[in-house]
């Protein structure tokens, strides 16, 4: 009987996007785990609430702590807080639509925001569904992602899904739905969505 350690498979790694023209110009001032609070006059952000959590991992299955996690998205109207956005539709004075968090030593990170809106794209009749960026760093890999919401409609119509579908990898930028907080809100969801980076080359 082989008595040898089962290799465990690799995971693959979450698909790579560019940061895009809407990397904030000037990043606001940190808000901390709550992007739905406006910290000059304590109001709260318009839209739906959105519990975001998840893990930073290797593609070994290892957590990566330390690791800075950035996140930026368009408000509840499918606007960016942006100079170079060319939506015409409404900005939401009390949401910058950005953050940025720390993992913790089990690789875990945490957001509260709201659900963005889809906006038209470039192309003519390309509506991009929901989604969130996400720009994450460790000492030793890097990773631009998008990450979308599960049960959109647009989803199936989306360019830069159909290009991550097409080699098998759509599933790992949805998002998947997780158990609410306690004393969430009463149309609040929570969403899990784990970033997978390269290993450390040993």
């Amino acid at each position: 009987m082989s008595h040898q350690a089962t290799v465990k498979p690799k995971l693959r790694r979450t698909p790579h996007e560019e940061v895009g023209p809407m990397y904030p110009v000037v990043k606001p001032v940190d808000r901390g785990y709550d992007l739905t609070l406006n910290p000059k006059n304590g109001e709260r952000a318009q839209g739906q609430i959105v519990y975001l959590s998840g893990r930073v991992i290797d593609t070994n299955g290892e957590p990566i702590a330390g690791a800075k996690v950035e996140l930026w998205q368009t408000n509840m109207h499918g606007r960016y807080d942006h100079p170079a956005d060319p939506n015409p539709a409404p900005l939401d004075e009390n949401f910058e639509g950005f953050g940025s968090a720390v993992t913790d030593a089990e690789g875990r990170y945490a957001f509260k925001t709201v659900k963005p809106a889809a906006y038209p794209a470039s192309a003519p009749g390309w509506w991009r569904p929901p989604h969130i960026h996400f720009d994450v760093e460790s000492d030793y890999s890097r990773l631009c992602t998008q990450m979308y919401f599960p049960g959109e409609k647009l989803n199936d119509e989306d360019f830069l899904i159909a290009r991550h579908r097409k080699i098998g990898d759509g599933e790992l930028i949805v998002a998947k739905p997780a158990p609410l907080p306690a004393g969430a809100e009463p149309d609040a969801v929570a969403l899990t969505f784990d970033l997978i980076l390269n290993a450390r080359l040993r």
